[in-house]
Order: structure tokens, then C-alpha cells, then sequence
């Protein structure tokens, strides 16, 4: 099977709109992002389908997928009423299209998704193959959800040793470095037989409990001549050994290696057993695989290799995942990626936009985390050394400034700050954010601070904001290092100790370095032992004391200056320019009457340089060109390069008509602001709120706000 689109409504924090068509959905963002709860929603949706059960889910929900005989299968379900479909044609019941299976595959101790939606579907699978006389449900071998997490690891071992495809059998040795399986050991539970008194897993069971341990060979001689195939070894396996109170297999041990067991491999190892077995055994085609984190606990240099064990399968498989590694992302195609940001896909525009600005210095991930972040203070600095002091400084100092919550990201280079700022105010990407750029106390620094786009300081308040360009730019500052008391010299963040502890550092990489100076020049040595030293200050900053960062504090009240000064009073005020532009939505005051229909939904015209555009503006959410506006082929002379690159983009993913003067848009585009729609249309700067105007002429900010 392979879902085509997949929109969710109402579960937990999620309001999920995707479409795809590829083989692998990956989905990437923070925790809190809303990633796990995806995989959450979905399980809840086939165990309502598998149960007959649909309309007691509380969510809203539509899914849309193919399968193997190119069918398109629609479910959708809107409050009480659940609809299906099949090629577009209404179907009574739609058990015989379901997924053939959905294994989900659960990382770590986490079972509070087994405890609520899977352990029910479970017992109650059980209970009812009991209730069935033998002439009734013998052709079941397991239910069709299963869930698999590192108790099964002996069970997937065993399986693919039993297999004969070649495949398997180097998967065994060479991945998981086993060459011989030395016995096999069951525990057996016979008073809990009566709990399978009708199933065909009993019956399995009692092929193999004349004694509690086999070679390979004897059990292979055993199913061969009763007919399983390792399909079936897996799935009477598993049902024999999951219910918690009443399962007839206690436990499975194999000796490997003539002296090791499964536990003796690495997590990476243990992980890419299990995610080989349920792919090769759990089901064949037509399944659905959702994986929560596969890469967790994994090895740097095995995490490729997750994905690669989906290779053999993922053409008629729907693979789902959820990671946050950088190197798991950089695994997977464009195509296949998804970033989650407070239980929504982020726009792909958006990505985009963040890729342009960033994507020589930061991978898939860092774009990811930085899209995902929910705090509405970021500190972009030069390095990574940067981060990591002032991260460790802050732990220790926060009681001090609880007003401060941020996240910090490193830039590789106090060239790129700025750039990077205002490649964000241009494209109009996270507006209700407030942005510092903090630049080191050096030439470098201030030098580059100086030539880039910020005011002048004023007052000797320690930090400068971005210049107006027509409108205030009034969420992006830039500030020095401040230097420690009774420092003079150029000041980078390793001097914002005192001078013994990187003294400590730099001999601790001088001695490292020593009989090390062979064909290398006087430079290269100098460099590698700064940089070593200053990897080793980095390192050891994590176990200092409080009074070691005493000259943090400095920074970190500038830094709430500017928040207090910038967020509480200056940027956030419904009456200047500033908010108008920038402004994501409108604050409904609380004493407001309740918004009518009319107001929610608004045709909205503006005349500006002789062009005529269409909009339609939903109330707090969002700005929609409509399909037929009209734009402009020229640039404002004050337009940046960066925002050209990016208005061009958009427009060749619309379809458009070149006309002599303007250009026509043929479908609809939303934006998050009305400005964001106003300077695509002219091709620079405008103030959405005063230029949008309704066939009596009111603006939006008439409209709206006053």
C-alpha cells in the first residue's frame, strides 16, 4: 500500500494535512513537535477500521491510499459520519482493502501506546479465536496489529536463522556478526495453555514442548515436516509470548558465538534485527509500518543502515518513521522528508526559503530543529564553541533571569548573521520571533558588525537593531560580546572566563601535541593547538561552577534588555508601522463581540501601481492570493536579491500567464501575512494592512484593528 494523502484533525495537538508519493514517509522535528502523536493518530484510526468500530474515534480524519491492485482507497470520517471509498465509488464496508498488517516498531521503554490501543486490540483477538470452534478462525495466525520493541529480539533472530534465503543468512553473519547459533531454549507456561485452547498457536506450541532445548537444525527438521514456514514460526511465536498474564512461552534465550546471547550485541545491532525480521516475516505486501525513532540508541555508524534495511521492502510497503537525526536525514530523499512543527507539516515554501538561506552551513536536521523550535527568543552566534559556553552558562545562571528562554544556533561565521537575519525578515519566515545576533569582541566582529545593516547604538545600551528598510525592522538585533571587568583586549567567548581555565586548556592540548611536530609547519601547529585547546575549554566548561560564568551575567542582561524592550513594550504595539507589516495575525481584544461571518470571510481589493489584486483574507489564520490576481513583473528599486530568488520560486511552483505588463496567477497561494501577499504582488515592501482595501475602500487595518 502506499498513502497518498493523510489529514488529521483534533488528535492531541495535531492538525495534519499531508500529501505524498513515495515510498517512505519521514517525519522529523523536536520533541513536543507533534511527530509521535502522528504515529499515535494512525494506529487509533486502523484499530477503529479493524474493530468495525470507526465512528467512536473523537478526531476527524481522511486518508487516502493505493494497493497492490492499484486501487485508490478513500476513509474519511467527519464528527460522527464515516465514509468509503474504493476508485471513487462508495463502498458498505471496507474490511477487505484495509492494510494487510500495521506493525508499529517502538523504541525504548515507552508502552503507553501498547497499554491503550494495541494490548486491547490484542487480548481481545484472542479471546474471540477462543470463543470459535475449531472449524472456525484455525486460519488465523495473528492479529493484524502488531507491536514489536526489544522483547523481540530473540524471536526475530531465530526466525531469520530458520530461513533459507540467502538474503537472511547474510544478514545473520554479516550485519550482526553471528556465526553460529548454539541452542535454542524455551521456557514453557502449560497451565496458561487453556488460554489457547481453540487458537492454532497451540497447537504450534506443542510440536516443540517435549523439552526445553534445540539446535537450529532440530527445529528446522520439526517445521519442515509439519509444514511452517519461518512466516509462521514468527507469528505463533509472537502470539504465544505477548500477553503479559496468560502467554504460554515465558522466555527464549539463544546462545550465540559459542558463549554470547542477543544481549551482547550493540543497540544498533539489536535495532536493525528487529526492523529486518518484521519486514521479512510480519507480512509480505500491502502492510503498513510505522517506526518511532528506529534510529534511537543506535551507533553513529549504523544509522544508515536503519534505512537501508527498508530498501528490499519499501515497494509495497507504506513505511512511516519518526527521527531527529541529522544523519537519518540526510539518508532520506527530499521527497520522502517531512518536518513537524507544533502538530502541523511544515510548508514546504518554507523549507525551502530556510535551505537557500542556510544550506551551506547547516544540514536537514539543524533546518529542522530551527523551523520546529517553539521558543520566541533565538540567539544566532559565530560557532559552535559559542553555543555550548553560553548554553552551559545559562544552566547555571537562569534562576537569575527567569524572563530568558531561548534557543541558540550556530552560524559558522560572524559573515553569515546578518545575512541570515535579514534573509528571514525578507521572506517573512517565523515573524513573531526576536532574533540577537551576537558577534564576538574582536576586529573581525566589529568590524563585520559595523559594515552590516544595524543602527547605531544608542545610549551605550550594548546592542544595535536591524535598520529600517521603509518599515522598522524591530525583531532582529545584533550586540558584542561584552567583555569582562578589566579586560582590554580582543574578546572572544573563551575570555569570558578567567584566564587560568583556558590557560589549563591550551596546556593540556600543548601536551597532547608534543612529539607530534613532524613535517609540520610552524602555522599548522599554532592552528591545531588552538583549536584543540579551545575543544578542550569547551569540554570542561560543562563541569564548572556558578562563579565560573559570573561574566556571562552581562551578556545575559543585555540580552533580557533587548527582550523586555523589544518584545514587551516597542515591537508589540498595536498602533505602529512596525506590527502592522510583520504581524502574523490579529489579537482579538477579549471585550471584542464575537467575529460574524462576514468578517471571517472577505474579498479584498488593492490598486497599486495600476495592477489589480484579489485576495481573501481568513481572520487570525491566514491570506490567500486568489487564482486570477495580478503581478507585478518588475522589482521595487530597494528589493533584496535573496527575496527575488525566493518570489521567483514560489511563482514557478503556480501556475501562471506572462502577459506584456503583469503576470496572472491560475491558482490559489496563501501566505501568513497580509504584507507577505502585498510585496509578492508589487515586488517589494508594502504594508499589507493599510494597502488591502474592500470595494468600499476600508483597509484591513480599519476593518480589523481599529
Amino acid at each position: 500500500m502506499k498513502i497518498k494523502k493523510l489529514k488529521i484533525e483534533g488528535y492531541k495537538n495535531l492538525n495534519i494535512n499531508l500529501k505524498h508519493n513515495s515510498d517512505i514517509v519521514a517525519i522529523i522535528g523536536n520533541n513536543g513537535s507533534g511527530k509521535s502523536n502522528l504515529l499515535e493518530s494512525i494506529s487509533y484510526i486502523f484499530k477503529s477500521l479493524y474493530t468495525g468500530e470507526p465512528q467512536n474515534l473523537s478526531f476527524n480524519y481522511y486518508i487516502e491510499y493505493s494497493n497492490s491492485n492499484n486501487e485508490v482507497i478513500s476513509i474519511g470520517k467527519e464528527k460522527a459520519k464515516v465514509t468509503f471509498q474504493k476508485d471513487g465509488e462508495t463502498l458498505i464496508s471496507i474490511a477487505d482493502y484495509l492494510p494487510k498488517k500495521l506493525i508499529a516498531i517502538y523504541s525504548g521503554e515507552e508502552d503507553r501506546l501498547w497499554k491503550t490501543c494495541y494490548e486491547p486490540y490484542y487480548d481481545n483477538f484472542i479471546r474471540d479465536i477462543n470463543k470459535t470452534k475449531a472449524d472456525g478462525l484455525q486460519h488465523v495466525l495473528a492479529p493484524q496489529m502488531l507491536y514489536l520493541n526489544k522483547y523481540y529480539w530473540h524471536i526475530s533472530l531465530l526466525c531469520l536463522a530458520l530461513s533459507d534465503l540467502e538474503d537472511n543468512q547474510r544478514f545473520v553473519k554479516e550485519k550482526l556478526g553471528i556465526n553460529s547459533i548454539d541452542k535454542v531454549a524455551f521456557t514453557f507456561d502449560k497451565g496458561s495453555y487453556k488460554n489457547y485452547s481453540n487458537s492454532p498457536t497451540l497447537s504450534f506450541i506443542q510440536k516443540i514442548d517435549q523439552k526445553s532445548e534445540y539446535t537450529i537444525e532440530e527445529l528446522k527438521g520439526i517445521f519442515e515436516e509439519e509444514g511452517y514456514i519461518p512466516d509462521d514460526v514468527y507469528k505463533h511465536l509472537y502470539l504465544a509470548f505477548t500477553p503479559k498474564q496468560s502467554k504460554i512461552i515465558k522466555d527464549i534465550t539463544l546462545k550465540i558465538n559459542e558463549h554470547l546471547t542477543i544481549e551482547d550485541l550493540s543497540e544498533g545491532e539489536k535495532k536493525l534485527l528487529l526492523i529486518k525480521a518484521a519486514f521479512e516475516f510480519a507480512e509480505q505486501e500491502d502492510s503498513l509500518f510505522i517506526l518511532d525513532e528506529p534510529d534511537a540508541h543506535v551507533h553513529l555508524n549504523n544509522k544508515e543502515q536503519v534505512v537501508k534495511t527498508f530498501d528490499p521492502y519499501k515497494a509495497n510497503r507504506q513505511i512511516i518513521i519518526t527521527t531527529h537525526s541529522p544523519t537519518i536525514t540526510q539518508s532520506i530523499s527530499e521527497d520522502e522528508l517531512f518536518m513537524v512543527d507544533k502538530g502541523q507539516i511544515v510548508d514546504k515554501r518554507k523549507q525551502d526559503i530556510i535551505n537557500d538561506l542556510t544550506g551551506e552551513f547547516w544540514n536537514k536536521h539543524q533546518q529542522s530543529s530551527f523551523l520546529s523550535s517553539s521558543k520566541k527568543l533565538i540567539l544566532l552566534v559565530e560557532g559552535k564553541h559559542d553555543k555550548t559556553h553560553i548554553n552551559n552558562a545559562f544552566s547555571k545562571l537562569k534562576d537569575e533571569y527567569p524572563e530568558l528562554d531561548f534557543d541558540i544556533y550556530s552560524l559558522g561565521g560572524e559573515s553569515k548573521i546578518y545575512p541570515f537575519m535579514n534573509g528571514l525578515y525578507e521572506a517573512n519566515i517565523k515573524n513573531d520571533v526576536l532574533y540577537i545576533g551576537i558577534y564576538d569582541n574582536d576586529e573581525a566582529g566589529k568590524g563585520t558588525l559595523n559594515k552590516a545593516g544595524f543602527e547605531k547604538e544608542i545610549d551605550k545600551c550594548g546592542y544595535r537593531k536591524m535598520k529600517g528598510d521603509k518599515i522598522d525592522h524591530n525583531h532582529f538585533f545584533g550586540c558584542l560580546l561584552p567583555k569582562p571587568d578589566e579586560f582590554n583586549s580582543d574578546c572572544t567567548i573563551e575570555n569570558m572566563y578567567e584566564p587560568e581555565k583556558y590557560e589549563l586548556a591550551y596546556r593540556q592540548a600543548l601536551k597532547s601535541y608534543l612529539g607530534n611536530f613532524k613535517n609540520k609547519s610552524i602555522v599548522g601547529i599554532n592552528k591545531d593547538i588552538k583549536d584543540a585547546s579551545k575543544n578542550i575549554l569547551s569540554d570542561n566548561s560543562k563541569g564548572f561552577e556558578k562563579d565560573d560564568f559570573k561574566s556571562f551575567n552581562a551578556l545575559f542582561s543585555i540580552i533580557t534588555t533587548i527582550y523586555k524592550n523589544g518584545i514587551t513594550s516597542n515591537v508589540i504595539d498595536s498602533t505602529s508601522e512596525a506590527i502592522e507589516a510583520i504581524s502574523l495575525s490579529v489579537q482579538v481584544p477579549a471585550d471584542r463581540e464575537c467575529i460574524n461571518e462576514k468578517q471571517v470571510e472577505q474579498k479584498f481589493f488593492m490598486n497599486i501601481d495600476g495592477l489589480k489584486a484579489e485576495a481573501f483574507y481568513k481572520y487570525n489564520t491566514e491570506f490567500k492570493l486568489l487564482a486570477t490576481s495580478q503581478i507585478s513583473k518588475t522589482y521595487k528599486g530597494a528589493t533584496k536579491e535573496i527575496y527575488k530568488k525566493q518570489r521567483e520560486k514560489i511563482l514557478s511552483s503556480l501556475k501562471h500567464r506572462v502577459m506584456d505588463n503583469y503576470i496572472i496567477i491560475q491558482e490559489d497561494y496563501s501566505f501568513e501575512s497580509p504584507s507577505g501577499a502585498a510585496k509578492f504582488v508589487v515586488g517589494g515592501n508594502k504594508n499589507g494592512w493599510n494597502v488591502w482595501k474592500d470595494k468600499d475602500g476600508k483597509t484591513l487595518d480599519q476593518l480589523y484593528r481599529k
